[in-house]
């Protein structure tokens, strides 16, 4: 009977409060009074969903900012690998020119070592006696000397550059036609070269340019080899050195051309005639 009679007034009331809406202000009222008590209750969830949400987001970024470096750093090594490779390909258009402009036999070569001999100024190039390189041949780059063969090997040979203080290079002056020998030699860190014993009153000045003079037979004549330097003081001297800046780049050349040395020919011999054969008979 009780729960009838319970049943019975809930219902009816439900049936008032959806007609009259008699506990919306009631309910208005709790839901006031336990809004502090909801709130607090529901920050540790919503702090922890945060963090996670954070370290999710943050562990994304590593990842993301990881990969954008490593893009970053192949792009940068792409760029210098392209750069490298127009520098290089610039190089060798100067070298194949140089070549087409020699009217000897001349072979293209690449340093790829240098010599641990630290009294010494000598590179090692990948072309040898199987290749056609001979002991002597001059060596170039595109700006001018750049030394000499010295040692062959079946594969490789050995260079001695310019500016090795036992090389000497017969020169002339392009201005005056003045000849001379330059010789390797070290002007504190910086590789030079001397010309020895001028004469005081000689007709140089500085920014003057040496070429090969070609007596020698090694060099073929004309080939830059360096520039006169500041002129030293004079003044109560008979004599004096001269220092000279190579022109080849003898510190960062990698592709240089290896010419043959220039031998004289022989010069043709007179023909004999009959009648001085049978004069000599």
């Amino acid at each position: 009977m009780k729960l009838a009679i319970c049943t019975g007034l809930s219902a009816a009331l439900m049936l008032v409060d959806r007609q009259a809406k008699v506990s919306e202000p009631i309910r208005a009222a709790l839901a006031t009074a336990l809004h502090p008590v909801e709130y607090a209750l529901r920050q540790p969830l919503e702090v922890a969903g945060g963090l996670i949400d954070y370290f999710r987001h943050q562990s994304t970024f590593i990842s993301e900012q990881a990969a954008l470096k490593q893009s970053l750093l192949e792009l940068s090594l792409q760029a210098q690998r392209a750069a490298y490779l127009s520098a290089e390909n610039q190089r060798l258009e100067e070298l194949l020119q140089l070549r087409s402009a020699q009217t000897q036999p001349s072979i293209a070569a690449r340093i790829v070592a240098e010599t641990p001999d630290p009294y010494a100024a000598r590179v090692v190039i990948d072309k040898g006696s199987m290749d056609g390189v001979s002991a002597g041949a001059a060596v170039v780059d595109v700006n001018g000397v750049y030394g000499q063969v010295t040692t062959v090997y079946p594969f490789s040979s050995e260079v001695t550059l310019v500016t090795d203080s036992n090389h000497a290079t017969p020169v002339m002056n392009a201005r005056t036609g003045a000849r001379g020998v330059l010789f390797g030699a070290k002007k504190g860190a910086v590789s030079m070269l001397e010309m020895r014993y001028v004469n005081a009153n000689a007709d140089v000045q500085s920014g003057d340019l040496l070429l090969t003079s070609g007596i020698d037979g090694v060099y073929p004549p004309g080939l830059h080899v360096a520039t006169v330097n500041p002129l030293p003081d004079t003044q109560d001297m008979n004599y004096t050195t001269l220092y000279c800046t190579p022109s080849a780049r003898v510190d960062i050349t990698r592709e240089v051309l290896i010419v043959s040395p220039a031998r004289p020919t022989e010069p043709p011999q007179p023909a004999v005639t009959k009648q001085e054969k049978a004069g000599d008979s």
